[in-house]
Formats: structure tokens, C-alpha cells, sequence
């Protein structure tokens, strides 16, 4: 008698969802923190300023999807929408400077001085 073999996917856990979010979201908001911070400059001339800038906001949305989701099926489920309208606003200023760059007021003052030099 041959063993029985049955293929199952690989399935998401709520939990492991959360938790992929929240990796993404340290990855690339912390990546584009330490750009904005001025402690990470070495991207200067070799990766566009629209792609370093937007990773903070686009992972600041991330980061706040997830917290969204941690938030559902809790009795402060509320916090839900808090965290999922701050993912939307966030998402829209990451796009927007992705596709149309960083409007002055939001560049880091550093980062203003190196350019003008």
C-alpha cells in the first residue's frame, strides 16, 4: 500500500498577513527615513529623488494597512478606519510623488542645500 500524498497550498494566516505588511512596511518606510533624515545619502545621483522619497510614504501606507488589519475582529475595531484612511492618504502622496516628484515643501531641508550647491 502506497502512502497517501495530497498537495495543499500554501495558505495565508490573517496573522502572517499582518505580519508581511509590517515587514514591508519597516523595509521600505525605514529605508526612505533614513533618506529624509539625511543619514542615508549615498542614493544621491544614482536612484531618482522621486523613488527614495515616495518609499517613505508608500511604506508609512503599508505600515498603517496592517495596523488596519490588526485592528479587525477587536473590540477597538474603530481604529480600523483610523489606520485605513491614514494607509489612503499616505498611499496617494507616495503615488503622487512617485509619478510627479517631491514638491519642495516636502523635501528634507539637507537634501534642498545639496541640490543648490
Amino acid at each position: 500500500m502506497g502512502a497517501r500524498h495530497v498537495e495543499e497550498g500554501v495558505r495565508m494566516t490573517p496573522l502572517g498577513f499582518v505580519l508581511i505588511l509590517f515587514a514591508i512596511g519597516l523595509v521600505f518606510g525605514g529605508v526612505g527615513a533614513l533618506a529624509y533624515a539625511g543619514v542615508w545619502r549615498s542614493w544621491i545621483g544614482r536612484i531618482h529623488q522621486n523613488v527614495v522619497f515616495g518609499w517613505f510614504w508608500l511604506g508609512l501606507a503599508v505600515l498603517s494597512m496592517g495596523l488596519a488589519a490588526s485592528f479587525i475582529r477587536t473590540p477597538v475595531f474603530g481604529f480600523s478606519f483610523v489606520f485605513a484612511g491614514a494607509a489612503a492618504v499616505t498611499g496617494a502622496l507616495g503615488l503622487w510623488i512617485l509619478l510627479s516628484g517631491v514638491p519642495r515643501r516636502l523635501q528634507p531641508r539637507w537634501y534642498r542645500v545639496e541640490r543648490e550647491r
